[in-house]
């Protein structure tokens, strides 16, 4: 019986059959699937044939592949099995949050950037809407971005000083910082949740129309990457830092 040979992801090209690209990557399968692209159905196809059924373009699809696989960006994809528990260690739930969310969601989010300007393209006439969803989303993209710049310029810095400090009584000016950060912090979030919000309401929560190409499914499934984890990265803050900054803030007061 004849096998087909396994090759890395990265070297695959789009007359590779779906077998061949989910047993280069484990994680490829599920982002066919997550745009619509069953691989149990097509296993010795190749994506080149796929797409082209679809009027898809192939080399999008598997560019996005490899560009999201679990071998090149395991951060973004590794899943949430267990909860970590650093206790009261400030420091290291800062390195998670930057580790774990903040340099992923950028990654995504420059995807997401990028590619609008061809989703408008291809889809803009088509669905008037998206040049709505277009405005919103550039107002998520520069105050995401200045919330993880406060974060990581201001916010943890301050945070870390305060874990660092071995006096008894820390620095009056550190206290005040420290408690307007963490009102900012709580104001933008709330801002942030809005938006997306309303970015998952003006496309019908990212419910790709049937007769969607790979351009706009691609940019929905991003879209359903990066909220959930902006989400979980808010999560992390209220309910592990934030409580742990206001309880040492309490023993210096």
């Amino acid at each position: 019986m004849k096998t087909e040979q396994t090759l890395p992801l990265a070297k695959l090209t789009p007359d590779a059959t779906i077998s061949q690209i989910i047993s280069a990557d484990r994680e490829a399968g599920k982002l066919l699937a997550s745009i619509g692209l069953s691989p149990e159905a097509h296993e010795q196809e190749t994506l080149r044939s796929i797409c082209q059924q679809k009027q898809w373009s192939e080399v999008e699809v598997l560019e996005w592949v490899k560009k999201n696989s679990i071998t090149d960006n395991a951060d973004v994809l590794r899943g949430y099995d267990e909860e970590p528990d650093f206790g009261a260690d400030l420091g290291k739930w800062i390195s998670f949050m930057e580790k774990t969310f903040i340099h992923p969601n950028l990654e995504i989010l420059d995807q997401l950037k990028d590619n609008f300007p061809r989703v408008l393209q291809v889809h803009g006439n088509q669905y008037p809407w998206l040049k709505h969803v277009k405005w919103h989303f550039s107002n998520f993209d520069e105050s995401l971005r200045l919330y993880y710049e406060f974060e990581r310029k201001k916010f943890y810095p301050l945070a870390e000083r305060l874990e660092n400090s071995k006096k008894k009584h820390v620095n009056h000016g550190i206290i005040q910082k420290l408690k307007k950060s963490i009102k900012i912090i709580g104001q933008d979030q709330g801002r942030l949740n809005y938006i997306m919000n309303t970015i998952r309401e003006k496309t019908e929560n990212f419910e790709a129309p049937a007769e969607a190409c790979s351009t706009l499914r691609i940019q929905y499934e991003n879209f359903e990457r990066l909220f959930p984890n902006v989400v979980r990265h808010f999560n992390y803050e209220s309910e592990k830092i934030i409580p742990l900054l206001k309880q040492r803030l309490h023993q210096n007061a």
